[in-house]
């Protein structure tokens, strides 16, 4: 097979060896669109027969994988015999992305970085500029994320069903957050508001009892975790445990429970938390909320 594969490309490049640049430019051109051609029909054919979603998935990755590693067999002899002409299409191809594909040059060089550096990878929930979700895909342009709800600088963790699809030209431009990747913990406030009548200390002991019941088991977790991200990098916390701050504005006194949770996990443990300390408090009639 190495040796039928290495007499294509050798009997391919000597008979383009007196083709001029400009032929060989439109043979390349018609070669990429060819194959992106062949690609997609792929594509179109997998989605039309019933296989597994992560089978799909699987075969389209390996077959454009196969295609751009296809384009670069058959592409690479149709320039490697001669030096002049090679020097001559890589300033024109520079020049060409300079001037007309700036964002598509920057996307790939994008990809090349997620690629090596791996800021995230996929399953990760990243946010970049205003997009917020989880990798689903990432490709030489574009990273595909599955949308999920934010409000209040609170990622709640609920999928809305959408894909957005960012260039990887942001990577370079805009600011990056990944919440899930060596430590997938983040911190949260749940801020519970009582008038200046109410007994705000039992209120906060009942915040502490419910929070004590709750968390415990997700603070160990957050603790190992922990010690294993920090041998990579530099994160230290001194302090796992929740708390509970008390602040007055307008009148009214402000309790806010601090607490450490999955990147994921957010919104369930608002709710479970938010649930039962209503219940608990509502057995006291000195407890007044505003």
């Amino acid at each position: 097979m190495t040796y039928y594969l290495e007499e294509f490309i050798l009997q391919l490049g000597s008979k383009l060896q007196t083709t001029s640049v400009l032929s060989k430019l439109i043979i390349s051109l018609i070669l990429f669109v060819a194959l992106y051609l062949i690609n997609k029909s792929v594509c179109t054919f997998l989605n039309k027969i019933d296989l597994s979603s992560q089978h799909t998935i699987k075969i389209k990755k390996m077959a454009s994988i196969f295609i751009k590693l296809l384009f670069f067999i058959v592409a690479i002899p149709i320039w490697m015999y001669d030096s002049e002409n090679i020097f001559t299409f890589l300033g024109l191809f520079s020049a060409g992305l300079a001037f007309a594909f700036k964002d598509v040059l920057g996307n790939f060089l994008g990809w090349i970085i997620i690629t090596t550096q791996k800021p995230f990878e996929i399953g990760d929930r990243i946010k970049i500029s205003d997009s917020i979700g989880d990798v689903v895909e990432v490709d030489w342009f574009y990273t595909t994320i599955i949308e999920v709800v934010e409000s209040n600088s609170n990622t709640y963790g609920q999928s809305t069903g959408r894909l957005t699809h960012i260039p990887n030209i942001k990577i370079l431009t805009e600011h990056l957050i990944n919440e899930t990747n060596s430590f997938p913990f983040t911190w949260h406030e749940i801020d519970i508001v009582v008038d200046s009548t109410s007994n705000w200390e039992k209120a906060k002991k009942i915040m502490i009892t419910v929070a004590d019941d709750i968390l415990g088991n997700i603070e160990s977790e957050a603790k190992e975790s922990l010690h294993i991200a920090s041998k990579t990098l530099p994160i230290y916390y001194e302090n796992l445990s929740h708390t509970i701050y008390t602040s007055l504005e307008n009148g009214r006194i402000i309790l806010s429970l601090r607490f450490i949770c999955k990147a994921r996990n957010f919104r369930n443990l608002n709710h479970i938390l938010t649930e039962n300390i209503l219940t608990e408090s509502s057995k006291h009639e000195d407890i007044h909320f505003v």
